[in-house]
C-alpha cells in the first residue's frame, strides 16, 4: 500500500466514524504521523481527500456485498440480499451523503455519478436475470422497474426528513416498501422465492 493510500484507507474510516466536516486535515495529519504539507502534495484540498476517501469507501462497501452473494446462483436472491445489505447501511450511508450534500456539494455530485452508474449497472443486471429465469414476468419494464428500485433507496438516503427518524424506523419502512414493489413484479414462482428470502433475511418485519 502506497502512502497515498494508506492516508485514502485511513481517513475513509476517520470520515466516516467521526463525520467530514469534524475532520480536519490537522485530524488527519496527526492520526497518520505525517505533515500537512505532504497531504496537500497528495491531494490539492480537503474536497479532493473527501471525495477520494469516500468514493473509496463506497467501493470497498460494493466489493463487500459482491463477495457476501458469491455462492449465491439465485439472481432473485441475490438481488434482495444486497438490497437488504443496501438498506441495512442506510442509517450511516444517509447521514454521510446528507453531510457531503451539505457542506461540499461538488464533491457530492462526483460521488453521486461515481456511485450512482454503478449501482444501476447493479440493478439492470438483477432484474434482467429475473426476467430471464422466470422469477419477474416478462412484460416488467426493465427501465422502471430500475428506476423505481434506484431511486427509492437513494431518496430515502438524502432526504433530510429522515435525520429525526429512528435507524430501526428507517429500516423497517425501506425493507418493507422495496418488498412489496419487488413482489408485484414477480411471477408466482418469483413471489415464493421472495416469501423464502423474506423469512431468511428481514427479522425486522
Amino acid at each position: 500500500m502506497t502512502q497515498k493510500e494508506n492516508i485514502i484507507h485511513h481517513a475513509s474510516k476517520m470520515f466516516v466514524e467521526q463525520g467530514i466536516k469534524a475532520v480536519r486535515m490537522d485530524d488527519i495529519a496527526q492520526e497518520l504521523s505525517v505533515s500537512k504539507r505532504t497531504l496537500y502534495e497528495l491531494f490539492d484540498d480537503k474536497e479532493e481527500l473527501i471525495y477520494q476517501s469516500l468514493r473509496h469507501y463506497f467501493e470497498g462497501e460494493r466489493e463487500r456485498r459482491v463477495q457476501q452473494i458469491v455462492h449465491i446462483e439465485n439472481p432473485l436472491e441475490v438481488m434482495v440480499v444486497n438490497l437488504r445489505d443496501m438498506i441495512d447501511l442506510a442509517p450511516v450511508a444517509g447521514r454521510i451523503r446528507r453531510n457531503i450534500k451539505r457542506f461540499y456539494p461538488t464533491v457530492y455530485k462526483r460521488l453521486e455519478e461515481d456511485v450512482q452508474s454503478k449501482s444501476m449497472d447493479d440493478l439492470n443486471r438483477w432484474v434482467e436475470g429475473c426476467i430471464e429465469c422466470g422469477y419477474f414476468e416478462r412484460n416488467v419494464k426493465v427501465k422502471y422497474a430500475v428506476d423505481v428500485l434506484h431511486h427509492s433507496v437513494h431518496g430515502m438516503l438524502v432526504n433530510t426528513l429522515d435525520e429525526e427518524r429512528p435507524s430501526n424506523e428507517l429500516v423497517s419502512m425501506m425493507s418493507y416498501s422495496l418488498l412489496v414493489f419487488i413482489r408485484g413484479l414477480c411471477t408466482v414462482e418469483g413471489q415464493a422465492i421472495i416469501d423464502e428470502c423474506t423469512t431468511k433475511y428481514f427479522h425486522n418485519l
